[in-house]
């Protein structure tokens, strides 16, 4: 699989000890990734809306869980994996834990998405993650 891109998946997860939501990020070198523009007509006019693609080779999966697996580490360490609502940068994020998708604007001025669907693709001779995602 061509690979253009490597991105930063921020994975929610529940800290007990804070008690609280927080998401932990996780950086994956090689992915292939696509940007579109899309337009639907509605009564108040012409909406838009950015539309992303992404594929992670499973070679990149080494440290992947199963959602339920992930949710169930009392910590994730260098775990990770892909839930609906998680959310993603293009490139490396720097920092550390983020509470939402407004602090990683603030910090951040590159491309920024929520994961909309997924699913694993582990079978065949292209085994990956399909990631699709909007703004």
């Amino acid at each position: 699989m061509l690979t253009n891109a490597d991105i930063t998946i921020f994975n929610r997860y529940v800290d007990l000890k804070m008690r609280k939501t927080i998401y932990i990020p996780h950086h994956v070198e090689r992915v292939w990734f696509n940007a579109d523009q899309k337009s639907t007509v509605s009564d108040g006019g012409i909406v838009s809306a950015n539309e992303y693609k992404i594929r992670i080779p499973y070679s990149e999966c080494d440290s992947w869980l199963p959602e339920n697996d992930f949710l169930e580490l009392e910590t994730p360490g260098d775990n990770w994996t892909v839930q609906k609502n998680d959310m993603f940068i293009l490139g490396k994020w720097n920092g550390g834990s983020v509470d939402g998708i407004e602090d990683i604007r603030k910090e951040f001025s590159g491309m920024v998405g929520k994961i909309l669907s997924h699913s694993e693709n582990f079978f065949g001779s292209q085994k990956h993650i399909r990631i699709g995602g909007g703004d």
